[in-house]
């Protein structure tokens, strides 16, 4: 991690891993010497250099193995035992990349794009190479929301837009496979069947397993099911679906997740942030609440009513994003009828997020409460007084004096205490030191090795 608070926590030194492969790697070499091979590579394939543990050879009920340890260029003449031949990947045949050509512009910022395409389940991770540039030109903040729309048709192979960038936006019409929104990273994902479609969207599955796997930040609205898995880890990403399978937001840290329709069981598992609103709809009210209840895991959440006046009108007005997006029947519904389902929705709300947020919020008020206090006094003296309180506060200047930025352990230990610890190690830049041997590396730390010969 480059996170100097999370560094202090650690006692090792890279050094230490450094020596101990070094010791590991000569063990390894003592072991290929004592059978005969001088390289690793020259090891792949002799099984029979393998020989069965005698306790496990002697016991009652033992396998026998020795077709296991035959090895192949005995059995076929001349067959490959290891790699020899390098994997094709045919990057530049990508649909991202057949793309590039017409979205070269935009991607740098210069316009925007909107390009309708035919995408097939061999396509797969559509949208990362184009993030990758995305991110390599305007890094972490993206391009501005709307930037490249990319309108596809067909049947999206795994990971259609994982790590997508802000500034790129999907619309599928068709379904997907697993890992849709994989790491997504501030892009948009909408997800909606053929027009022509006879079936019913709400109950059929349109996307696979594991979607938002990790996913940072960004929005998905999906007219149909997800499989199994959905939202996983997801740490900051908005989504709307209309039903879910089994485990559905499990160990889920952050983020918002709609569900407009059934969940699988083991809802919730693990989630220790983010909130999740999910609509119960089968039977009345109070036995639809408690149907829910039954497929939710509570080991590390509450289940409680939305009734904040905000909290309602965000999830009124993200419900009404979602018809408009995906054209979703089942979302125009429950927003003409949003009063009287609002007691079905379910706020699934982790305890120590909770606890968290209602930390934060109590802070925030005994801020704004001496704030205005402070205001309070300062309105009631004199106006000399009030000059001198201005002058004794002058404002910060923008400029960074030179021997303002040679900062002492302690005033990096202080900067410590204040880091953001939203995004993780995102927000430290990487050091730039110059690259120096391992073996040279291996003799900067002090820690005393006595090894017998």
């Amino acid at each position: 991690t480059q996170d100097p608070e999370l560094r202090a926590k650690f006692g090792g030194q890279p050094e230490h891993v450094i020596n101990f492969f070094h010791y590991l790697a000569e063990d390894l070499r003592t072991l290929m010497a004592r059978l005969g091979f001088c390289t690793v590579r020259e090891m792949v394939g002799h099984a029979e250099r393998l020989r069965v543990r005698t306790d496990y050879a002697s016991a009652k009920g033992a396998l026998d193995l020795s077709s296991l340890l035959q090895p192949a260029h005995e059995m076929r003449r001349g067959v490959a035992t290891h790699s020899v031949e390098q994997q094709q990947h045919d990057v530049a045949g990508r649909l991202d990349a057949r793309l590039l050509p017409q979205l070269q512009e935009a991607l740098q910022g210069g316009t925007t794009a909107d390009i309708e395409v035919a995408i097939g389940n061999t396509d797969r991770a559509f949208g990362t190479v184009l993030s990758y540039h995305v991110s390599r030109k305007h890094g972490l903040s993206g391009l501005a929301a709307g930037t490249v729309r990319l309108r596809l048709r067909g049947s999206a192979g795994q990971s259609l837009g994982a790590f997508l960038a802000p500034g790129l936006a999907i619309e599928l019409e068709g379904d997907a496979n697993d890992y849709v929104g994989k790491g997504l990273s501030g892009g948009q994902l909408v997800l909606f069947p053929p027009r022509d479609a006879q079936f019913d969207a709400s109950s059929n599955v349109i996307v696979g397993n594991v979607c938002l796997f990790g996913a940072t930040s960004g929005e998905m609205f999906v007219r149909g099911v997800a499989a199994e898995r959905f939202a996983v880890r997801n740490s900051g990403a908005l989504a709307v679906v209309e039903g879910v399978g089994d485990h559905g937001c499990e160990y889920m840290t952050g983020g918002r997740v709609v569900v407009l329709g059934a969940v699988g069981r083991n809802f919730a598992a693990g989630m220790s942030g983010g909130i999740a609103y999910v609509l119960a709809e089968d039977g009345e009210v109070g036995a639809a609440r408690h149907g829910f209840a039954a497929k939710c895991n509570v080991e590390s959440v509450e289940l409680t009513v939305v009734a904040d006046s905000g909290e309602v009108q965000w999830l009124r007005e993200t419900i009404e994003r979602h018809a408009e997006l995906t054209g979703s029947l089942k979302a125009r519904d429950v927003v003409a009828q949003f009063d009287e389902l609002l007691p079905r929705f379910v706020k699934v709300l982790p305890t120590d997020y909770k606890r968290v947020l209602e930390e934060e919020a109590a802070k925030a008020k005994a801020e704004a409460e001496a704030k205005a206090k402070d205001e309070t006094k300062g309105d009631s003296g004199s106006d000399s007084e009030r000059t001198v309180c201005a002058d004794t506060h002058p404002k910060t200047s923008s400029i960074i004096d030179i021997e303002d930025a040679l900062v002492d352990d302690a005033q990096l230990a202080d900067r410590a205490r204040k880091l953001d610890k939203l995004r993780g190690f995102v927000r430290y830049a990487r050091r730039g030191d110059r690259y120096r041997a391992a073996t040279k590396r291996a003799g900067d730390w002090s820690e005393i090795s006595t090894r017998q010969t």
